[in-house]
């Protein structure tokens, strides 16, 4: 790439990286990993079966209290019910907590009334102290069991409760614009903050997989063979084509895409060094 060729892509890079949102997934010493980021930066903190909706309540508190901007994930099916529910946003709602991600979940059977984000998010607005700001999921590239017709109704009613839609991971920037640019066209208006890999080591996130039972991520990347068997070829994982692709997306003011949250499979101080040097 020439030096012009090279200035051009890296503004918009720039720009869609001043303020990313790192995932995390809520392992022991996850505290730690997440002590590489500065204060201030946005971490969403994961839910899973495998460690319940308590280690996601209790980890955020732990990060919000080090100086984090926290986005606990409320998954669906893993919370038992209002009662529950309203336990939750007050006790996050009391050390800062402002807003938070909602997601069905990989629970089943589910664990109380809720079976899906929809109902969810209905409870949520229904709370005296709610959170301020919900942002919901979306799926460029389809979902292993929810029909791509079924997901794009119910992103489509869930987006009166919402404020934006993080897409599930994504390593293909033309399937990502074409999902959006069919959402806008069916009428979603939300602003989209893409979901892109960060620095994944491939023996990291094998042990991750195995261990946490990562979800809808890993069951994604293990339906697209193909991209597994390329992001397997090399040690890590570099995300700067695919973000360059994303970046220039960006620019497009109809996508309305306003930033990116990346899965970092907890390699966040691996990721964090890639984002101070592509956006610099």
């Amino acid at each position: 790439m020439s030096a012009v060729g090279a200035a051009d892509m890296q503004a918009p890079l720039a720009r869609l990286l001043r303020a990313p949102r790192y995932e995390v997934i809520p392992v022991r010493g996850i505290e730690d990993r997440v002590a590489a980021l500065p204060r201030g930066a946005t971490v969403t903190v994961t839910a899973s079966p495998s460690h319940g909706f308590a280690r996601t309540l209790q980890v955020s508190e732990r990060l919000v209290a080090a100086g984090y901007d926290v986005v606990p994930h409320f998954a669906a099916r893993m919370i038992g019910g209002g009662a529950e529910l309203a336990d939750a946003v007050a006790r996050l709602r009391a050390v800062g907590v402002s807003e938070a991600f909602v997601v069905g979940g990989d629970a089943w059977p589910p664990a109380g009334d809720f079976h899906d984000a929809g109902q969810l998010l209905a409870a949520l607005a229904a709370l005296p102290d709610r959170f301020p700001r919900l942002g919901v999921g979306g799926y460029p590239e389809g979902h292993p069991v929810i029909p791509d017709r079924r997901l794009r109704s119910a992103l489509l009613e869930k987006q009166e409760y919402a404020d934006y839609v993080a897409t599930q991971i994504c390593f293909d920037a033309a399937a990502l614009r074409a999902w959006i640019e069919e959402m806008r066209g069916l009428g979603l208006h939300l602003p989209v903050v893409a979901g892109l890999p960060g620095v994944v080591d491939r023996r990291r996130l094998a042990e991750v997989s195995l261990q946490t039972g990562v979800g809808a991520s890993v069951r994604y990347l293990m339906k697209h063979r193909g991209q597994v068997a390329r992001l397997l070829r090399r040690r890590c994982y570099d995300p700067t084509p695919l973000a360059g692709a994303v970046a220039a997306l960006a620019d497009r003011r109809e996508l309305d895409i306003e930033g990116v949250h990346l899965f970092t499979f907890n390699q966040v101080e691996a990721t964090r060094d890639w984002v101070d040097v592509a956006s610099a």
